[in-house]
C-alpha cells in the first residue's frame, strides 16, 4: 500500500508532466511563421473604359473579377492602378468628365472598407492622362467640386475616397508635390511603401502650355529620394506603382525566368537604376502585357507587371513578407483576361457592389445616349492603304478650307468598323475634343516638317520617289505660304508651334463628324467631298 505522502508526491508529478506537455505544446503552436503573404491586384490605363468592348473588357467585367480576387482570400489586398485611369475616353465617361470611371473605383474602395476594412485597399499614381484638361481639374475629380458643365450623375461630386500618388510632379512656383509621393500600409505588423511616379516626359504629351505651372522631375532621381524616405523610416518592402512601361510578348500562366524586356528601351534602362529597396513594380502607359523579373545593376530581382489596358486584364501577384527582416523575399504575377464577367458565387456585399457598378454603366449610356448613338453615315472600306488618321487630316482641311490638313498619329484612339458609323464611333477615335487651329508656314518649312515628322498629313500632299513634295500635284515652293489645319495638340507641338497662327476653329470630332455626314453612302477612307 502507499501512503498519503508517496500518493500525494505521485499525483503532483504526474500534474507537473501534464502541464509541461501543455506548455511544450502551446510553444510550437504559437512560433510565429516565417512569412506573410498578400497579394496586389495590377490594373493601368483604364482610359474610362465605362462600355465593354467588342466582348472584352469594359467596367463590369473587370469589377466582377477584381471582387473576385478579393473574395478569395483571407490575406490583405491592395488595388493598384498604374496611371491613365481617365483621359482618352469613350463618350459614357469623358462627356461627364470621366466621373464615372473614379466611381468606379470608389464603389471598390466602399467594398474593401466593409468587406476588410484596413486589409484592403486602392491606390493609384497619376498618368499623362490625367493632366489633359490640366492640374486643376485634375485635382477636381480627386478632391471633388461640381465642374462647370456639370452636375452629372452625381447632384455634387464628392471625389475620390482612394488614394492617388506622384512622388516626382511639384508646383513650379512653391516646389510642392501635388500630391502624396507615397503611401504606408501596414501587413502583419510590417510598413509596406507604395511610391507613385507620373511619366516624366507628360508635359510633351499634353497640349504645349498646359502644365506650365508644374515641374517634372526626372522618374530615377524622384524614386531614389523617396526611397531613401522609406528605409530612413525603417521600411525595407517597397513597391513603385509607375506610369511607364514596355512590350513583350504575351504568355499565360506565372511568371517565367526567359523572359524579358527589350534591354535598348528608356524603362529598361530606369528599372536597371532602381534602388536596392524597391521589390515590385506596377506598371502601364505601354498598353501591353508585362511579366518579367529584371535584375538591376545592383544584382536585385525586380518583378514587373503591366496588363494591357481600357480594362481587358489585370495582374494578380502574390507577394510575401519575411517577417523578420521586414522585406519582401519573393514575387509572381499572372496576368489575366477578363473577356467577359466573373461567372462563380459571390457575397451579397460583391453582388450589391456590382449592381452599384452596373448602375454607374447603364446611367453613363442613358446620360450621352442621344448624342452618342446619333447615325452618321455607313462605311464600307474599299482602299485599306489609306490610315484613318489621314482621313481625319482630309476632314480638318475641309473644315477650316486650307491648303493642307494634318492629324497626329497618337490622336487616333481606335478603329473605324464596317457598317454604320454613330457619333459616339467617331468620338472614341478623337475623344479628346481639342480645338482646330490653322497656321501658316513656308513651303520651305513644310518640307521640314513632313521630312521630319512622323504625323499624317491629308491625301491632297504627295512625296515623290525623289522627295518633292506636292500639293494638289503643284510642287510646293519654298518661299510660298500655306495654310494647314490640325488641333492644338499637334500645332503647338515641336516644329509646328513656330507657324503664324491665323485661325481658330471649332472642336476637331465636330469636324470630322460633320465631314461623314456630308460624304456619300456608303464612304471609305478614299471618300471626298469639294467645298
Amino acid at each position: 500500500m502507499y501512503s498519503r505522502i508517496s500518493i500525494y508526491l505521485l499525483l503532483s508529478c504526474l500534474c507537473l508532466l501534464t502541464l509541461l506537455a501543455a506548455c511544450s505544446h502551446s510553444s510550437i503552436t504559437r512560433l510565429p511563421q516565417a512569412q506573410t503573404q498578400f497579394k496586389i491586384l495590377g490594373i493601368n490605363d483604364f482610359h474610362g473604359q465605362v462600355p465593354h468592348i467588342q466582348n472584352q473588357g469594359g467596367l463590369y467585367s473587370l469589377a466582377s473579377h477584381l471582387l473576385k480576387e478579393i473574395e478569395s482570400t483571407d490575406s490583405p489586398t491592395f488595388i493598384l492602378h498604374g496611371g491613365d485611369h481617365v483621359g482618352a475616353s469613350p463618350a459614357q465617361s469623358a462627356l461627364l468628365q470621366d466621373e464615372p470611371a473614379i466611381d468606379f473605383l470608389n464603389e471598390l474602395q466602399r467594398y474593401c472598407n466593409e468587406r476588410k476594412g484596413a486589409a484592403c485597399h486602392i491606390l493609384g499614381t497619376a498618368g499623362n492622362h490625367e493632366f489633359d484638361e490640366g492640374s486643376a481639374e485634375m485635382l477636381r475629380l480627386l478632391q471633388g467640386g461640381n465642374h462647370a458643365n456639370g452636375p452629372f450623375l452625381e447632384t455634387k461630386w464628392k471625389g475620390s475616397n482612394y488614394q492617388t500618388l506622384s512622388a516626382n510632379v511639384r508646383d513650379r512656383y512653391t516646389n510642392e508635390l501635388l500630391l502624396p509621393p507615397y503611401a504606408i500600409h501596414t501587413v502583419n505588423g510590417i510598413d509596406v511603401g507604395f511610391i507613385g511616379i507620373t511619366l516624366d516626359s507628360t508635359p510633351k504629351l499634353v497640349i504645349p502650355g498646359s502644365l506650365d505651372n508644374l515641374t517634372f522631375v526626372s522618374q530615377t532621381q524622384a524614386v531614389n529620394e523617396f526611397s531613401q524616405a522609406l528605409l530612413q523610416k525603417g521600411i525595407k518592402a517597397q513597391v513603385l506603382i509607375i506610369h511607364d512601361g514596355a512590350q513583350m510578348d504575351f504568355y499565360a500562366g506565372p511568371t517565367q525566368n526567359n523572359q524579358s524586356i527589350p534591354s535598348d528601351s528608356a524603362f529598361y534602362q530606369f528599372i536597371q537604376a532602381l534602388p536596392e529597396e524597391i521589390d515590385l513594380v506596377v506598371s502601364g502607359h505601354s498598353h501591353n502585357f508585362t511579366n518579367v523579373s529584371v535584375n538591376t545593376k545592383l544584382g536585385k530581382s525586380v518583378l514587373i507587371t503591366q496588363a494591357f489596358s481600357s480594362a481587358r486584364a489585370y495582374a494578380e501577384i502574390q507577394v510575401s513578407l519575411n517577417n523578420t527582416t521586414g522585406d519582401i523575399d519573393n514575387t509572381s504575377a499572372t496576368i489575366v483576361r477578363t473577356p467577359s464577367a466573373y461567372r462563380g458565387n459571390l457575397s451579397q456585399g460583391a453582388q450589391h457592389t456590382l449592381k452599384l457598378l452596373a448602375s454607374i454603366v447603364s446611367d453613363s449610356k442613358r446620360f450621352v445616349q442621344q448624342l452618342t448613338e446619333g447615325y452618321l453615315n455607313t462605311f464600307k472600306p474599299q482602299n485599306d492603304g489609306l490610315a484613318l488618321g489621314q482621313f481625319i487630316a482630309d476632314s480638318h482641311k475641309y473644315a477650316q478650307n486650307t491648303d493642307l490638313g494634318v492629324m497626329n498619329k497618337g490622336g487616333v484612339r481606335a478603329k473605324l468598323r464596317e457598317g454604320k458609323v454613330t457619333w459616339g464611333d467617331m468620338f472614341a477615335i478623337q475623344p479628346f475634343s481639342n480645338q482646330l487651329i490653322v497656321k501658316e508656314y513656308t513651303g520651305a518649312a513644310i518640307k521640314h516638317l513632313v521630312q521630319n515628322g512622323s504625323d499624317l498629313w491629308s491625301t491632297n500632299l504627295t512625296q515623290h520617289s525623289d522627295n518633292r513634295l506636292s500639293i494638289n500635284g503643284k510642287e510646293i515652293e519654298d518661299n510660298h505660304r500655306y495654310s494647314v489645319a490640325g488641333n492644338e495638340y499637334v500645332m503647338n507641338s515641336k516644329g509646328f508651334a513656330d507657324g503664324k497662327l491665323t485661325a481658330t476653329g471649332g472642336k476637331d470630332v465636330d469636324a470630322t463628324v460633320d465631314y461623314i455626314k456630308r460624304l456619300p453612302t456608303p464612304f471609305d477612307f478614299t471618300s471626298t467631298t469639294e467645298k
